[in-house]
């Protein structure tokens, strides 16, 4: 075929300008109206064949899956903002503050591999932790609430790796991507940043269900009671033995300072806490608490 087939042996400029179809089209295509909005039912339309392809996490999963997702997001945007100097700059913790991202990928990576995720290529720090967090994000909110309950290995710092159940260590992945987002925030001197209410109570839930293990000396039959002040605050009883007789003591702090005593950011001998009952037991439970970190 031809140009002048098509066109009856006129130029393509003097068969639009003879063609009131081909005129309409043109003036659409050069200046069209206003956008239309889509029919009201559209949307819930097309997400309920999304949902149709891929379930939506189960509430348990996401209960720990979103949290871990909003961290790396903020931990993601934090890196991206670093500049060449300040990926050297010096934290007490990992030496640099690439160090640090170092080891959070060596502590991500425990999990990611349980999940059965193969080990990231060998590439920049950054986008090598980030597209190991995506891995585990994606093969965790995909899989049923069930192997929640599963026991994995722990990131710590005991000669013996700690166990728990799944969640437990994506609530410790959220845990530990915040503490080090923060611990960078400091040594490039911008402020720090606490997660949303419901996620501090979820960790500072976590650190308490650790602590009876991490108090030392002889086992007594009482138990402590935690208030924890501020977003994600709450109240718990805390067993220090199988069979508490009693509440020896009642401490009080605040919910996001708790917290960074559990990630070891805060010396426990100059914490902010107030106590009623048992002084020495509550001395005790600070030390305890602030042994729980992932360093």
């Amino acid at each position: 075929m031809t140009d002048s087939y098509l066109s009856n042996g006129q130029s393509s400029d003097d068969h639009v300008a003879s063609c009131p179809d081909c005129s309409a089209a043109i003036a659409l295509l050069d200046a069209p109206g206003e956008a239309i909005a889509p029919p009201p039912r559209l949307r819930e339309s097309m997400l309920s064949k999304a949902r149709l392809r891929r379930s939506p996490a189960e509430t348990a999963v996401a209960a720990v899956a979103f949290p871990y997702a909003q961290q790396v997001a903020l931990m993601d945007e934090l890196l991206g903002e670093l500049s060449v100097a300040q990926w050297e700059a010096p934290l007490a913790k990992h030496g640099t503050v690439r160090g640090m991202v170092e080891h959070l990928a060596a502590n991500d990576a425990r999990v990611a591999a349980f999940m059965g995720l193969p080990a990231v290529a060998r590439l920049p720090v950054h986008r090598r932790w980030r597209e190991q967090a995506g891995s585990l994000l994606e093969r965790v909110s995909g899989s049923p609430g069930l192997l929640l309950g599963v026991e994995v290995e722990l990131a710590g710092t005991g000669t013996r790796p700690a166990r728990g159940p799944l969640r437990h260590a994506m609530i410790q992945r959220t845990f530990e991507t915040w503490t080090h987002a923060d611990d960078i925030r400091s040594a490039t001197a911008r402020s720090a940043a606490s997660p949303d209410g419901e996620h501090v109570r979820m960790i500072a839930e976590f650190g308490l269900a650790l602590l009876p293990k991490a108090v030392k000396g002889p086992r007594r039959d009482v138990a402590a009671t935690v208030v924890l002040t501020g977003a994600g605050g709450g109240t718990w009883t805390v067993p220090l033995s199988p069979t508490p007789d009693r509440v020896a003591v009642l401490v009080s702090a605040d919910a996001v300072h708790f917290c960074k005593l559990l990630a070891g950011r805060w010396p426990p001998g100059s914490f902010p806490y107030a106590a009623e009952g048992d002084p020495a037991l509550a001395r005790e439970l600070m030390r305890a608490a602030a042994t729980l970190g992932c360093d």
